[in-house]
């Protein structure tokens, strides 16, 4: 697919947003080629930390929403737009004049999507919500962790960027359904609903098998795999084939492995026996630097990989030849910032860094037809 075949040309997406799950669905539509419109509050808060990391490809407008001009300014906005996207909290933008009944009389083909954590309905929907406390509730940080070790929190924020994730999945699904009725849709997306989703057998587990899910560490629960310590660091082996199991036997120098491995799934016992199978094959693990591990049982047709750190994650040839490691220049304009790059065909619009704050409003104001003596609660501190 080329870039201009995968781009959104014409699709403008107003936003209000804050860290994170808002500004990674929107930058998203932008990597595609929406316009995006990020409508921001003249104090500026919340552009510090992921900010440049999440808000390329958009415009920033400056517009006291607590003014009824700067309301007036942003309804001006959604007679214009395609989307509305926003992740403020359960019953603010209704307590602040854009909520999805309002908007939707203004612009009835409008695409509303609210993020928040827990959704409209949910008995939790006053209760504030970060990354972490998804995490808590979901049930995933306490399977995540040594057996005998507390909960462990993610390495990364898992859920703000998954529901940033789904909320462009779902405006996407909500504009092709568009163009056969005609009309705007409702989103109610919740963070935790997004996580609890990939729970692949745990619902399963508990209520109908009567399990009890506990943290297993690095091993996978339900399959032979897991993480071993290697000479200099630590390598992951996947030998769920038969033939792959036979691989690590050979490379380990054990033949008595194959006895535990059966011909069906009826016959492999590994998992009843896999705190013995383990140090054995940890024993030979820890006696060989990574990088042989690792090469030794890739060229026996074993699923394994070095756990890599950040740093040879960075220096991996993978990140140039797939262009998952993109720069924008930094808000000065005068640096570098790093970013990840999309994993999915998008323009290439990586050079257009972050927008200052209300560096646009005077353009996009221009674009409505509007002055900033037209739009009194629009004029604020601009950066541009």
């Amino acid at each position: 697919m080329s870039e201009q075949d995968a781009s959104m040309p014409g699709l403008r997406v107003v936003t209000v947003e804050h860290f994170i799950a808002g500004p990674f669905c929107t930058q998203l539509l932008g990597d595609q080629g929406a316009d995006v419109i990020r409508v921001e509050s003249p104090a500026g808060s919340n552009r510090g930390g992921y900010f440049p990391t999440l808000n390329r490809n958009k415009r920033s407008i400056v517009v006291d929403l607590k003014s009824e001009q700067g309301l007036k300014t942003l309804h001006a906005l959604i007679e214009t737009a395609d989307v509305f996207v926003t992740n403020l909290g359960a019953g603010v933008p209704s307590r602040l004049g854009f909520d999805y009944e309002r908007l939707s009389q203004i612009n009835p083909r409008l695409v509303y999507a609210h993020i928040t954590g827990f959704g409209q309905n949910s008995p939790y929907r006053d209760i504030p919500a970060f990354d972490g406390v998804i995490q808590a509730m979901s049930g995933v940080m306490d399977m995540t962790g040594e057996p005998d070790g507390a909960p462990m929190l993610s390495g990364v924020f898992i859920p703000d960027h998954l529901t940033g994730l789904y909320a462009a999945l779902a405006v996407n699904n909500a504009l092709l359904r568009r163009q056969h009725t005609g009309h705007g849709s409702y989103i109610d997306l919740s963070m935790l609903d997004c996580l609890l989703s990939f729970h692949a057998t745990g619902y399963q587990e508990v209520l109908a098998e009567g399990k009890k899910v506990t943290r297993i560490g690095s091993k996978v629960r339900g399959s032979y795999a897991s993480t071993y310590r290697a000479g200099d660091g630590y390598v992951y082996l996947a030998p769920l084939t038969a033939r792959m199991w036979q691989g690590v036997s050979q490379v380990i120098g054990k033949p008595e492995l194959l006895d535990y491995m059966g011909d069906t799934p009826e016959t492999d016992i590994r998992l009843q026996h896999r705190d013995e199978l383990d140090a054995l094959i940890e024993g030979w693990t820890s006696e060989h630097p990574v990088i042989e591990v690792v090469e030794r049982m890739r060229a026996a047709g074993v699923a394994s990989s070095a756990v890599h750190t950040m740093a040879e994650v960075v220096a991996d040839p993978h990140l140039e030849v797939r262009n998952l490691l993109r720069t924008v220049p930094d808000l000065s304009g005068e640096g570098t910032f790093y970013v990840a790059g999309s994993p999915v065909p998008a323009l290439d619009t990586y050079a257009k860094r972050p927008p200052r704050l209300g560096e646009h409003t005077d353009e996009i104001l221009a674009e409505l037809g509007m002055t900033p003596v037209d739009a009194v609660g629009a004029a604020g501190q601009r950066d541009g």
